[in-house]
């Protein structure tokens, strides 16, 4: 609607009343028309707009061309010098479009909808209220993007950090330098470091999750990367040393006899469990010792428990008190989920004047010694031949990795005569015999005793062992009764066998001999005739 003064336009007269203008269907086509102050009208027939098919876009396209490109198939059009379609998958349909461009530049709110989009400081991020609209913080961690809950501003994206406060390590190393990779950051405890090309850090918590309770079931490898599985509740091994006498070696094959050091080496593994009075802890150890040479912590003839502790972080090889007895304890043991630990707080030896107090089940027990009759002094020998006996001696035995160990006694003498029915030790010799020391009284011990005698006619012998006696045969023992009838004299041979648990503590096993009226002839070794003791345990 507009006014004006006296016009002619077609023959249509317009004074200075309204003049009119709309689009209108006359005649069933769409027109445009123009009233006056008459009821007179110019009548301007728009229908059908024709454009002509062109291959390609135009070389220069204008702000408002629109074209048809009939390679493409599309209708085009250009505004703020960007071509856009009006039809096809890039038509614009109920939307808003930006443009990026050099001579396009976004200066205010993006509206999508319900949805904005701004950015800037966080402290010109303005109040939560609107649900949808999102705000990057440019100077958070070098670009934080927060999402509008209609309630509150919450956290979307994390942006990247570039403030210092951390070493990057990779194994130990500082790795500061270095970019692309991922570490685990040392000096923050579990966060993931990860570093882009540009060496930009950022830094994401991580938890990680085992079988929790039952309710997710582990389908997969377990890969530790080469890393062990320390600290962990309820999956503790059992110790991997053995008590010794020789350093670095767990397994004596050779004598090692009258020895003032005792070690706890390394035998299958170098992980040692230990109760810390809730839980189990596994520990790394390196080999362990005790220097006890003529020291009252360990008196001459007496067994004493070895335990392993750990002293407030470092793991002590230590000993409790002597026993009272050859067989009876001065500390008792108990059983933590099946480990055998001191029952109550004990003193433990590890010095000639070095004590620790070992609180209730704090001490692995891991064996038992026995001393000899010398103070600090202990003894691992396997016997051998000798005149009237080389006897073994076994005064090491572990509570765990037990071997069976064997040994053999030969008397060297050519022959000694016995012409009584009393029993006695063989060739009345204390060192026909195998000593022991036992900390628990679970393995059988076995042995034998073979001999060749010359008796008379009606004369007879019999042979066996004794058991901490050397005048009654042990009921465990198998003696066999030899004798002669209708010849004059002869030679025989004779076994005589051990097998059972000889109990807790100190013991021996005596090889005895017994005869008849007559005087009867023994041999050791005298030609072809020899005779042997023999044992078999587990220490």
């Amino acid at each position: 609607m507009f006014s004006d003064r006296g016009i002619d336009v077609g023959g249509l007269t317009f004074g200075k009343g309204r003049v009119r203008i709309t689009l209108e269907t006359v005649d069933g086509r769409p027109s445009l028309v123009i009233r006056g102050d008459s009821r007179a009208a110019l009548v301007l027939d728009i229908g059908r707009l024709n454009i002509a098919p062109a291959t390609g876009d135009p070389a220069t396209p204008q702000d408002g061309d629109i074209w048809y490109d009939d390679t493409s198939g599309l209708f085009q059009f250009r505004q703020e010098g960007v071509t856009e379609s009006l039809s096809g998958d890039d038509a614009p349909v109920d939307a808003t479009f930006v443009t990026a461009s050099a001579n396009a530049t976004l200066t205010a709110e993006l509206v999508l909808g319900t949805d904005v989009i701004m950015a800037g400081a966080a402290a010109a991020r303005p109040a939560a209220g609107t649900a949808g609209r999102l705000y990057l913080e440019t100077d958070t961690n070098g670009g934080t993007l927060f999402r509008d809950t209609g309630a509150a501003w919450v956290q979307a994206a994390f942006g990247v950090s570039a403030a210092a406060g951390h070493t990057i390590r990779e194994n130990g190393t500082d790795q500061t330098t270095r970019t692309g990779l991922n570490f685990i950051d040392a000096d923050a405890g579990a966060g993931l470091i990860t570093d882009d090309a540009v060496g930009n850090e950022t830094e994401v918590n991580l938890n990680l999750y085992l079988l929790a309770s039952g309710a997710r079931v582990m389908t997969g490898d377990l890969d530790m990367g080469g890393n062990d599985i320390l600290s962990a509740r309820n999956m503790y091994p059992d110790p991997g040393g053995r008590l010794t006498l020789t350093s670095a070696t767990p397994v004596m094959v050779a004598e090692a006899a009258a020895q003032t050091t005792l070690y706890y080496a390394l035998y299958k593994h170098d992980l040692v469990p230990l109760y810390d009075g809730t839980d189990w802890d596994v520990f790394r150890f390196t080999e362990l010792s005790i220097a006890m040479a003529a020291s009252a912590n360990w008196a001459a003839d007496s067994n004493f428990d070895c335990y392993v502790y750990n002293d407030g972080g470092t793991l002590r090889l230590v000993t409790g008190a002597a026993w009272t007895s050859d067989t009876a304890r001065n500390e008792t043991l108990t059983r933590i989920n099946g480990r055998w630990t001191n029952n109550a707080s004990m003193t433990g030896r590890y010095g000639a004047a070095s004590t620790v107090t070992v609180a209730a089940n704090r001490g692995l027990y891991v064996g038992t010694i026995r001393t000899t009759g010398t103070a600090g002094t202990t003894t691992w020998e396997l016997g051998g031949s000798a005149v009237n006996g080389d006897p073994g001696f076994f005064y090491v035995w572990n509570a765990y990795n037990r071997v069976p160990v064997s040994a053999i006694d030969v008397d060297s003498t050519a022959s000694w005569t016995y012409a009584s029915a009393t029993i006695r030790s063989k060739n009345a010799s204390t060192s026909n015999r195998f000593t022991f020391v036992r900390g628990l009284n679970e393995d059988a011990v076995q042995a034998w005793n073979t001999i060749n005698a010359e008796i008379a006619d009606n004369e007879q012998f019999v042979i066996g062992w004794g058991l901490d006696s050397t005048t009654a045969y042990a009921t465990e023992s198998s003696g066999q009764l030899c004798y002669m009838l209708g010849i004059t004299s002869g030679q025989i041979g004779s076994n005589a066998f051990y097998s059972g648990t000889p109990g807790l503590g100190l013991h021996f096993l005596q090889a005895l001999e017994g005869g008849d009226t007559g005087t009867m002839t023994f041999y050791g070794i005298s030609g072809d005739r020899r005779s042997a003791l023999g044992i078999a345990l587990y220490a």
